[in-house]
């Protein structure tokens, strides 16, 4: 009875032993659980730009003349920048031609060598009282504009200019009476808006003139002639043209642009 019993224990123990191994072997073939996210790593902040160094304290340790007068917040924004607009017009108010020649454009340079040649630049140099100088970009170009105190007059100009391995200015035409066309807060943008008008009239076709004509003909110039070969037509004779009623085009006058 005892060996009965307990064959008879195993027996019903069995399928439930079965059963259990069926469902660990379900769970052990189902598929693993996705790995928890990777955090993204952290995106590095781009280095601080360098600290500015102000006018004032620039103007102390390249010795730029009081009379170069760069306001902090007209000035360019780094310290290479600053220091090639100081030394520049430091150049023109103590007429110092030998250090201004080296930061010109070629065309520039032509034209101060012509001014040296006729005694004008160092008069014209001697006669700056004051340079107010405003900074900023235009498009890809940085830019200066300054404008020259001459006695009673303000002579302005404007300069495009790099500070990269070489620092060079390039001088932008400067339109007829644009100091009293300026206006705003940024006379760099307004100044090239000025020349790009002054550009598109000079582009513009040239008025037509309309010349009075006057025909001197008399009547009897009018009158058909009898001739031997029947009637001529009279009028101006052989010869002799009537004057052209279309209107005469003057010539191009100098401007801006290509003629």
């Amino acid at each position: 009875m005892m060996h009965r019993s307990l064959y008879t224990t195993i027996s019903r123990t069995a399928p439930l032993s079965a059963v259990l191994l069926a469902g660990v072997m379900l769970v052990g073939c189902a598929d693993d659980p996705p790995p928890p996210p990777v955090a993204a790593k952290p995106v590095e902040a781009p280095p601080p730009p360098p600290p500015l160094t102000s006018i004032a304290d620039l103007m102390l340790q390249h010795d730029i003349d009081r009379r170069v007068n760069l306001p902090e917040d007209r000035a360019p924004d780094t310290d290479a920048k600053r220091v090639a607009v100081l030394k520049f017009f430091d150049a023109f108010v103590r007429g110092n031609a030998d250090a201004l020649r080296p930061m010109l454009s070629g065309p520039d340079q032509l034209a101060l060598d012509g001014m040296i040649e006729g005694e004008v630049f160092t008069k014209s140099a001697g006669a700056i009282t004051r340079i107010d100088v405003r900074c900023g970009p235009h498009d890809a170009d940085d830019c200066a504009l300054a404008v020259f105190h001459v006695g009673e007059e303000f002579e302005p100009q404007l300069w495009v200019y790099t500070s990269a391995d070489k620092v060079e200015f390039d001088s932008v035409a400067t339109p007829p009476g644009i100091m009293e066309k300026l206006s705003g807060d940024n006379w760099i943008a307004a100044w090239f808006e000025i020349l790009k008008l002054e550009l598109a009239k000079a582009d513009e076709p040239d008025a037509v003139i309309a010349v009075p004509q006057t025909d001197f003909t008399s009547e009897d110039e009018a009158k058909p002639v009898e001739t031997n070969t029947g009637v001529s037509g009279g009028g101006n004779g052989p010869g002799r043209r009537k004057p052209s009623s279309e209107p005469v085009k003057p010539a191009r006058p100098p401007g801006f642009g290509t003629p």
